[in-house]
Parts: structure tokens; sequence; C-alpha cells
């Protein structure tokens, strides 16, 4: 049975609708703990792309029945060799060739647009942290249709019931005494003018500095205007991000920057996101005194929330232990995966 892929855009609710319930069937099957898909959120997406991004959904039909989707992302400024491939197949519609057929169309795609590389992910299995994919489909499928391990990747949620006041009392006492000549700031977006160039700065450095594997993925080009483009799309979004930073005194630059935001339909639920700290000012406890009064302030902010989720490579010793000592706990895994043509 051939598919029917065709391109989700604004201005078709019915494509919106059905790649809405591909997607969520996929979330119930592999994250249900993530926040589900909505129409909203998809709808903005696409009248609020990141900058650099470019992002091309399509939705598949099998016999007029949604059957999966597919995820063309490609980038106009930085990493321009490369395509993000997201393939979903329903658990109900597996093992019909819906997949190859999916994937064909993207890496097509993929290799319209000149790209020599592309890149994708699938949930993993990592006994070592009693994590179980609800199913091998994923891997088996990548590495058949010749895609290479890339970086294993492992989600952790910190369930605020679950948490200890006393081990964050004593991860800040134990960090602020590190900590002398740098000072505490905070900020809801926008970024404030006199340190958005520090901020390009760190946003910058992270994919210089964070395991990356086999990924290939290049440092983004981050300058103050692609953070307030960028900061542009997370408001309009709906999302609301707090960070906190740490000042070195001496210089008065930002050199240590994390952040948690959370979708405005989802106030149960929040993303831990970046923190980094400049290479050169490193071993100041300076990451974990950003990480623990930044989820204070979000809580104290945000009273309904329950769950943060956050993502690290899995080789990433130094965030995890952080991020373990502050209550996160392993939830899922995931691989990524890289195929050059």
């Amino acid at each position: 049975m051939s598919l029917q892929i065709t391109p989700v855009t604004p201005g078709d609710p019915e494509s919106l609708d059905n790649y809405v319930i591909a997607a969520t069937a996929l979330h119930k099957h592999e994250t249900p703990a993530f926040p589900p898909p909505t129409r909203k959120r998809l709808e903005r997406m696409f009248e609020h792309p990141w900058p650099g991004n470019v992002h091309e959904n399509y939705v598949a039909l099998a016999a007029g029945e949604v059957v999966g989707f597919v995820d063309v992302e490609h980038y106009t400024e930085d990493n321009l060799d490369k395509a993000g491939l997201e393939i979903g197949v329903s658990p109900e519609h597996r093992r019909r060739g819906f997949g190859r057929e999916l994937l064909a169309f993207a890496e097509d795609r993929a290799r319209e647009l000149g790209k020599k590389t592309v890149n994708s992910h699938s949930a993993w299995t990592l006994p070592e942290l009693n994590l179980v994919a609800p199913d091998e489909d994923g891997p088996a499928f990548a590495r058949a249709m010749g895609y290479r391990d890339a970086l294993p990747e492992v989600n952790r949620v910190l369930q605020l019931s679950d948490g200890d006041e006393s081990v964050l009392d004593e991860m800040l006492a134990h960090a602020r005494a590190k900590a002398d000549g740098y000072r505490l700031i905070r900020w809801n977006d926008p970024t404030p003018d006199d340190i958005v160039h520090d901020i390009a700065y760190l946003d910058g450095r992270l994919l210089a500095d964070a395991p990356m594997g086999d990924t290939g993925w290049e440092p983004m080009n981050v300058d103050a205007d692609r953070v307030r483009k960028t900061e542009a799309a997370i408001m309009a979004r709906g999302r609301t991000s707090f960070h906190t930073g740490m000042v070195h005194e001496e210089t008065g630059r930002v050199v240590a920057w994390t952040t948690i935001s959370a979708e405005d339909d989802s106030d149960w639920h929040g993303w831990q996101q970046i923190t980094i700290v400049d290479p050169d000012h490193r071993g100041h406890r300076l990451g974990a005194l950003v990480k623990v009064e930044n989820l204070r302030w979000y809580r104290e902010q945000n009273p309904k929330v329950t769950a943060i989720d956050t993502f690290n490579a899995a080789e990433n010793g130094y965030m995890i232990s952080i991020n373990e000592q502050m209550g996160f706990r392993p939830q899922y895994a995931f691989q990524n995966w890289r195929k050059d043509f």
C-alpha cells in the first residue's frame, strides 16, 4: 500500500490536525511523561520559526488513515551540509514498509537540498540505568537503513514533590564558598542590552563545549542579533524563560548561565535548558550555583509546576552529577543516528 505524503501548512487545518494525530500516537507510545503535542504549538512553530532553521513537516496517510509523519529540518546560517530527520510511524501501522517509504522521502528531500549528512534519533535502551525503550523498532530500523550510533542521550526528570531542600541548601553553600568575585543576576526574556553580547558568546560555545559524539554538529554562529530573533520566537510561541547568570565582577562579564522554560499551555511542566560556564571560569562551582538558584526562582514563580525535564549526553558526567545531586532521575534514553551520503 503506497503512502500519501502531504506537507503540513498553516493554511490547511486538516493537515495540522492529521499531524497532531500522528505525533500524539508516537508520544503516547514512547514519551507519555512529556507534555503532549498540541495544535496550538504546531501553529506557533510555523508562525514563528527559529532563526537559521527551516522546518518542513509532512503527514502520511494510507487509504485515508493517518499512519505517521516525517520532518525535515535544515539550516541557513551554520551546519549547512546537514539535515535533521524525524520519522514517526504509529505502532499499529508498523512492519508494512511505511517507515522505509517515509525515510526514502526524507533522504531524497535532503539530497535535493544539497545536504551531505543526515541526523535522526530514536528511543534507546540503557541497561546500566534501567532504562528500557518501549520497543527496539527504532534502533533496528536505523541500522538496517545504514545509520550509525552517534551519541546516546538521557532524559532525566525532577519530580518536585521528591525534592530535598537540605541537599539544595548544601549545594548552594558549597558553591558560594568557591564563588568569591562573582555575583548572581536573573532575568526573563528579553535579555538586558548590557549582557546580550555575553549571552551570545556563551550560547555559541554550547556545541563546542558539550559532548557531541559522532553527530558532526558544528558550533553555531551566535551574535546579539540572533539572540534577539530567538527570544522573539520563544516569546511569540508562548514560552516563558527564566535565566540565572553569574557575573565576574572584575571584568563585568556574564561567565555562567542557565535557563528553565515552560509552555503557556503546560503549567505543570518545565524544561531545564542550557547550562554553560565559560572555560576560563570553571572550578568555582558556578554551574551548580546557577542551576540551583534558577530552580528555586522558577519554582517560586510557577507554583503549579510538578516536573522539570532535562537532557544530557550520556557521557556528560560533570553536568549529570549536578543534576543527579539536585534530584533529577533517569526517565528515557535516546540514540542519535547519523548517515553520510
